[in-house]
């Protein structure tokens, strides 16, 4: 199966556009307290005219971060999000609240020894094999919900994914995609600065980031 490939971090309408048309799988929307946070009335817009067409549309992601469960169950019924991707230290609890399907994000930090990486993921695989949820492992960078463009220690990351299914975060780009896949072999990838310039979507790094991923799995 080829891996799934999220496009994070879309501002515009035409960054939404771009990553279908390059063959994106998921394309996510940051709702939090970031650089790349949009409101969500710019947002309704532009998932308006994004689906005002009679071709299918990936699945949209709202990104969200330790945001009440009304907020965050609010925003995605009305702009009929596809999955929820939390970032923060959300629990068990947290995440049964969330009307939609889930995708849980764990920051691994550079020290994290074997046990300390399979306490904190198990639960949140334990949780993803019960329910229609995702998991996704990025470094940890303190202070910081995600995003920063940090690479994961990628012998860590396949001694995650040997065990677990997941989607593989930070320090992707187009240059190193393809070896990162054929070496760690995660289920999914997710990618945002690694494929702008001056932090704005590069319509030629995704093209080739997309490419690139694709040819690893032939």
């Amino acid at each position: 199966m080829n891996v799934i490939i999220k496009m994070c971090g879309n501002r515009s309408l035409e960054d939404l556009q771009i990553a279908t048309a390059s063959g994106a799988d998921l394309l996510g929307i940051i709702f939090a307290d970031a650089w790349r946070q949009i409101a969500v009335e710019k947002a309704a817009e532009m998932l308006t005219a994004f689906r005002d067409t009679e071709e299918p549309t990936p699945p949209v992601v709202g990104v969200f971060v330790d945001q009440e469960v009304a907020e965050v169950n609010s925003i995605a019924e009305n702009l009929d999000l596809d999955m929820v991707q939390l970032h923060g230290n959300e629990d068990k609890e947290y995440w049964a609240s969330i009307e939609r399907p889930l995708i849980i994000a764990k920051r691994i930090p550079s020290t994290a020894s074997e046990t300390e990486i399979r306490t904190t993921l198990e639960p949140v695989f334990e949780y993803a094999e019960s329910k229609k949820a995702m998991a996704l492992i990025e470094p940890l960078v303190e202070g910081q919900p995600g995003g920063t463009g940090a690479s994961m220690d990628f012998k860590t990351a396949k001694m995650i994914t040997q065990t677990y299914p997941c989607i593989l975060a930070g320090g992707l780009t187009p240059d190193n995609i393809a070896g990162i896949i054929n070496d760690v072999r995660p289920w999914g990838v997710d990618v945002s600065s690694g494929v702008e310039t001056n932090k704005k979507k590069d319509p030629n790094k995704i093209a080739r980031f997309i490419y690139e991923a694709r040819k690893a799995n032939l």
